[in-house]
């Protein structure tokens, strides 16, 4: 645990209500967007909507950020925070493609699909502090003695 931590006891459960409240915001405006964009509608892609995602995703990360500096955890040595982190950049790009850059409807749709699918393994390893939210050897992996 950090100095910061040990003077500033509020700050850890500030940032974390702040990171969840985010998190529940920016997840609920991709799926309103997401199935927007699926019944082709033209308000998914308006300005409004695009900046909202972004006024929700800054204070998440840095929210985010703020909780990794504060507990001091690496993603290398607690491999749920790698999955997580990993799993954000796939459903980043995933995300635009959906919503943006997929050339059919049938591509949004599938990106759509997998993004959110990425989204339930983020929280999943977030809930359980597992890779992936499974034992590594019920998520396929071979983990001797697990599964």
């Amino acid at each position: 645990m950090s100095d910061l931590l040990a003077q500033h006891p509020w700050l850890y459960p500030a940032l974390r209500h702040l990171h969840l409240a985010c998190v529940s915001a920016s997840i609920a405006l991709f799926v309103a967007r997401g199935l927007g964009v699926t019944a082709q509608q033209a308000w998914p892609m308006r300005p409004f909507w695009r900046r909202l995602s972004v006024a929700i995703d800054t204070p998440l990360l840095l929210a985010g950020l703020g909780l990794w500096a504060l507990l001091g955890y690496h993603p290398l040595q607690q491999a749920w925070l790698g999955a997580k982190l990993s799993l954000l950049v796939v459903y980043i790009v995933l995300g635009s493609f959906a919503l943006k850059r997929g050339r059919t409807r049938r591509q949004r749709l599938l990106c759509f699909a997998a993004a959110l699918a990425a989204v339930a393994l983020m929280l999943a390893s977030a809930l359980t502090r597992l890779p992936l939210g499974l034992p590594i050897g019920l998520a396929g992996l071979g983990a001797p003695g697990i599964g």
